[in-house]
């Protein structure tokens, strides 16, 4: 994992380990999609006003002045920030908020959300966990003899720095024996010097970074050429080169990258799941009840669910025992009084707090785990 998704990570595990309170924590998450912006504002104005009337309604049931009035905060933190501070390239928001905490934790992303609004004890970070791990960060070089350019993708698609390189190599030109040899000779020493400057600059990003994905942009017999320069140790990194020109503009290669990442993502997800069935029990399980054991135990290295899961079950209010199924009307380990919950979104929480990796599938690798409960984990040690 790279530097720039290992910070998005530290904020998602500090997310995890906020106690649970007894007052109001509000997760959301909107798709503000800004190509049908004035649409969009429409229907999710309408669904912020109903999701927050409808927690108002219930806390006012409750009558707890205390609760409401830090709900009510919330409320207003958040409509004031869609308001003021979303920006132009934000497809996807997601907001965390606790006032009674002082916690207003926010995320902007190129990659929508499915609109949801939930005020409970915890926050919910599936939806957060998907994106983080469906999308990863890449390098991307784009060079021909003459001009090379390298972007830091960011999570989601957003560009988050460019370094533009630029050597003059002139154009051959006809000339007769000896001399047009030199200056082929010539031109040949300018495109390695400019190939060997844009290698070590990319190397230095790699090594900084941690880059695990590096995409190469440009003609196969150049990129051919410029990755002989590169170490050795970074050949297992790259997982594409695409046939672009330089020319090509920004959203091009934005689309083009993040099909790359899509698609080497697809490839990782069979292997997960093929490895968890096929070293099941020896180094991994399958199936709710094992794996709640594994999580709780604080022995699940990566936890592998598929993206649209949920799975009902309990918990109690005093010990937070999770369980599959409730045979008595208490908790089983302290008798204290159990809920429902969704055990998906508990065991996401709970792994992240005790530092394991989440791992969200889908196509044939979410098919395959159905098999299996839809769930599996692999084993720490």
């Amino acid at each position: 994992m790279g530097t720039i998704n290992g910070n998005l990570m530290k904020r998602i595990r500090s997310l995890s380990n906020i106690p649970e309170t007894e007052y109001p924590f509000i997760t959301l998450y909107m798709d503000v999609n800004s190509n049908q912006l004035f649409d969009q504002n429409r229907k999710n104005r309408i669904f912020l006003k109903n999701s927050i009337n409808k927690t108002e309604n219930q806390l006012k049931d409750e009558d707890n002045r205390h609760k409401l009035q830090c709900f009510k905060n919330d409320a207003e933190k958040i409509q004031d920030y869609i308001e003021n501070n979303l920006k132009t390239k934000t497809h996807g928001l997601a907001i965390f908020a606790c006032d009674r905490l002082g916690i207003f934790e926010t995320f902007q992303t190129i990659m929508p959300f499915e609109n949801e609004f939930i005020s409970n004890s915890i926050p919910h970070l599936k939806q957060l966990a998907y994106q983080a791990d469906e999308c990863e960060n890449a390098l991307v070089i784009m060079s021909d003899s003459k001009y090379a350019k390298i972007f830091i993708v960011k999570l989601g698609g957003f560009i988050l720095e460019e370094s533009t390189f630029e050597h003059e190599v002139h154009r051959f030109h006809h000339q007769g024996g000896w001399a047009q040899m030199r200056y082929q000779r010539h031109i040949e020493n300018q495109a390695h010097k400019h190939y060997s400057d844009v290698a070590k600059a990319a190397t230095k990003l790699i090594d900084e970074y941690n880059f695990e994905n590096v995409i190469l942009i440009g003609q196969h017999n150049e990129m051919k050429k410029f990755q002989e320069l590169l170490p050795k140790r970074t050949e297992m990194k790259f997982i594409n080169t695409n046939n672009l020109q330089m020319r090509e503009n920004i959203n091009g290669i934005l689309e083009a990258v993040i099909e790359d990442l899509k698609n080497n993502e697809d490839k990782k997800e069979n292997n997960y799941v093929e490895d968890i069935i096929e070293k099941a029990p020896r180094t991994s399980v399958t199936g709710m009840q094992d794996t709640i054991k594994l999580v709780q135990d604080g022995r699940s290295e990566i936890l592998v669910i598929p993206n649209y899961k949920k799975y009902p079950g309990w918990k109690c209010d005093g010990c937070l025992y999770v369980a599959r199924d409730q045979h008595q009307p208490g908790c089983q380990e302290c008798n204290g009084n159990s809920r429902e919950t969704d055990l998906i979104e508990e065991l996401i929480r709970l792994n992240f707090r005790n530092s394991g990796k989440i791992e969200i599938v889908k196509n044939h690798a979410a098919e395959e785990l159905e098999k299996y409960e839809g769930i599996g984990a692999l084993i720490r040690y």
